[in-house]
Parts: C-alpha cells; structure tokens; sequence
C-alpha cells in the first residue's frame, strides 16, 4: 500500500527539522549531541549516577522513597509497570561553598548511551523483626487546647471567604503561626528511579545500597532513609 501524502509529508518535515537541529549544534547555538553525551557518561562513571548535582556535600540528608505503580490497563492484568522514586531533602545552606573540582570530560563522537536495566540480584531474609513495644507517651493537656484553638481558628478563617481564599491552608497557616520558629524551605533533589516492584525485598536492599553510596559520596556520618508503606 503506498504511503499516504500527508504520511510522506510528516516524516519530511521530521527530516527537515533535524538537520536544522543538527545545524544549530553545529554553529554553537545550543549543545552538541556529542557535548551532552560526553556528560551523561561521565556523570555515569562518577556513582553510577545516583547522586543529584543539587546535592551538596558535608550537609545533613534525608532520603524518602515512594512506590509507584502505573496499573496499565491490560487483557491479563500482568505487565503492569512498578517502580520506586526517591527524593534527597536537605536544609537550605547559606554561605561560602567550597569550589567545585573541574570536570575532565573526554570528548567523543559518541551521539547516544545505551542503558541497560541489569537484575537485581536475589536477596533473601529471615524472619522479619517488628518494631519494638511502644511506652504509653504523655500528653499534656494544655499543649492540646492550644492546638484545637489555632485549628479552630484556622477553620472560622478559611469559612469567613470560601470563594476568594486568601487564607493558607493549614500546614501554610501552621507555619505562619510559628513565630518563635523561622521556617525556611528545604532543598529537594530527585533521585533516579529504580524499575522494580516495592514489595521485593531485592528492591528495598537495592534501596539500601544506594541510600549509602549516596552518604558516603556526600561525607556524612549518618542519613535517615524513609520508606512508603508498601515498601
């Protein structure tokens, strides 16, 4: 069957706007396939690329994992994609930062990386151990009144102008009603995704190994890691 005229028209203009691309590359305008190339390896090479650049070293870090599953619509329910995303959260650092080394990047003709998504390897445990028995914690009386007060107050707010909301909501009222405490936002850094199902405990290990790789390469002692439920 031959192709359609405005199929053959497509993949012209494809063509056309590609080697435009390829001509702006060339003259500077914006970065080389090659240039980018070069980096994405060299990133690669560095950590295997698990630590964001955002990151800065010498910097207490909390690292949160979450599961993500995409549940495709399929005929047999199998093939759904399941994988887990992470982020790094670090206090905003202000002052002086050490320099930077300067990056030796090789450059090559290269244009494209092949990534390849290996296995994770098997990891077997033993029973699992819950947490321990929690001591009855005291609650003032006092502490809480003044809570229900605030929330309270919050509520009549938000209430009083339903349509044009000029009231935060509640975490940003919270935090509006700290005057004794300044809150300054943090830094979060995404980190890359891990193809695999949460519920593997070959995951949750592969978590694990990367969460220190991460710590050692930022210099710090020690890093608390949070996970979801699933995982």
């Amino acid at each position: 069957m031959a192709p359609s005229t405005n199929r053959v028209g497509l993949l012209f203009l494809c063509a056309f706007f590609r080697e435009v691309i390829a001509i702006l590359s060339l003259t500077r305008h914006c970065m080389l396939d090659e240039t980018d190339t070069s980096l994405c390896l060299h990133k690669l090479g560095q950590d295997g690329g698990i630590t964001p650049d955002q990151v800065k070293p010498y910097v207490p870090t909390a690292l949160g994992c979450d599961n993500i599953d995409r549940l495709e619509e399929t005929l047999t329910g199998c093939g759904t994609s399941h994988r887990v995303n992470g982020i790094a959260v670090q206090p905003r650092v202000f002052g002086p930062e050490l320099p930077k080394p300067a990056r030796d990047v090789p450059k090559s003709k290269q244009r494209t990386v092949s990534v390849s998504l290996p296995a994770l390897p098997v990891y077997a445990v033993g029973t699992r151990c819950g947490p321990p028995t929690r001591s009855y914690v005291e609650v003032k009386t006092d502490i809480c009144a003044d809570a229900l007060k605030k929330n309270f107050i919050w509520l009549l707010c938000r209430l009083h102008s339903a349509t044009n909301q000029s009231v935060p909501s509640w975490t940003g009222y919270n935090i509006l009603a700290s005057n004794s405490v300044d809150v300054i936002p943090s830094v979060v850094s995404y980190l890359p995704t891990i193809n695999a199902p949460a519920t593997q405990m070959a995951t949750v290990h592969e978590i694990l190994l990367q969460s220190e790789k991460i710590m050692n390469s930022l210099h710090i002692s020690n890093m608390s890691v949070t996970f979801d439920q699933a995982l």
